[in-house]
């Protein structure tokens, strides 16, 4: 950022990173440049005026500013500049944890990771963004968008090697499907942090504000047992899941059914963390206990919920402790409207 302003010197044009910055000497190269005669004054030499001690990051303005306007910024006022810019920049890294973005969106248009990393209080260490529309949802298709998960997954996990402490921070908007099984990728073995987009204020939150009240939230679990090995399992959260299509998802297969629902479903009705990790807990708790009570071989999972909960769920599903999954994607111009898209 800009040593003066402030301003953001590194954007994201289409996931290239593009720098707008640029180098100012406080000591001119040029010997008619500006503040060239206090070289000596400050202990500089030809051959150490290209080296940091003498340079200041600047956005094109106030590069402009201070060098055609030399008497009211001689040296010592940028030199003094340059120091608290610094200490600015250290306390930020002492205060603030390590971060790497990760951007999954595979719906709508890109978005710039720079401006994301505004809105947490983290250090943006580095960013890797998986942003290719998905739309083919044929078999096929969804096979080839699991096996880009996968390839996404092994970029993410090479970046994490480099910033050894850092935590991957999530920004999730893409088809469910595909949010699940990159949260089973990424396990939760993992430090992760996941955060939901706002529709409303159009804004990622993970935590809700400090002057917020925070309401417990209604959740609720109901069990109808039958002589099925399979198991559904709806998660009601931002809108009721259809008995009818469930039932024409899976042919009329007779099946168990657990639901984990909120009496009253909404957009937006679950955003901040407490809410999810409460949600996830009892998604994982409740399937181990059914596992111990009751036979099943597989699961079937129906989701009507927010993009950041999708990705929480996948992490609790292990090899270990769970069945094979099957997920679905839900379309209302569809028919059936959950389709099935892969298992994991």
């Amino acid at each position: 950022m800009c040593a003066i302003c402030k301003r953001k010197l590194i954007l994201d044009d289409v996931g290239k990173k593009i720098n707008i910055g640029e180098r100012a000497h406080i000591i001119a190269k040029g010997k008619r440049g500006p503040r060239r005669e206090h070289m000596e004054e400050y202990g500089l030499t030809e051959d150490r005026l290209d080296t940091p001690e003498n340079l200041i990051l600047l956005c094109e303005t106030h590069h402009k500013i201070i060098d055609q306007n030399p008497e009211q910024y001689p040296p010592h006022e940028l030199f003094r500049i340059k120091k608290e810019h610094e200490q600015f920049v250290q306390k930020r890294l002492e205060l603030y944890g390590n971060s790497i973005v990760v951007i999954h969106k595979r719906k709508g248009g890109p978005i710039d990771h720079i401006s994301i990393a505004d809105q947490i209080n983290c250090l943006l260490m580095d960013a890797v963004s998986l942003q290719e529309e998905f739309n083919d949802f044929s078999k096929e298709g969804w096979q080839e968008a699991k096996k880009r998960n996968e390839e996404f997954y092994t970029e993410v996990m090479k970046v994490k090697q480099k910033y050894d402490g850092a935590t991957i921070t999530v920004f999730p908007l893409s088809p469910i499907p595909l949010l699940v099984h990159f949260g089973k990728l990424i396990s939760d073995t993992v430090p992760v942090e996941i955060y939901q987009y706002d529709r409303s204020k159009q804004v990622w939150v993970r935590n809700a504000p400090r002057d917020q009240e925070v309401k417990e939230l209604e959740l609720e679990v109901s069990f109808s047992p039958n002589e099925s090995d399979i198991l559904v399992v709806t998660i009601e959260i931002t809108s009721k899941i259809r008995p009818s299509d469930v039932v024409t998802a899976l042919e009329n297969k007779p099946y168990k059914h657990l639901n984990i629902y909120i009496p009253e479903p909404k957009i937006d009705a679950v955003l901040f963390h407490h809410d999810v990790k409460k949600i996830k807990e009892t998604f994982q708790n409740e399937i181990l206990r059914l596992r111990q009570e009751h036979d099943f071989n597989e699961i079937h999972l129906f989701y009507a919920g927010p993009a950041g909960l999708a990705v929480e769920l996948g992490r609790c599903i292990n090899e270990t402790m769970f069945p094979y999954v099957h997920l679905y994607h839900f379309n209302e111009r569809e028919t059936p409207r959950y389709q099935y898209a892969f298992t994991i």
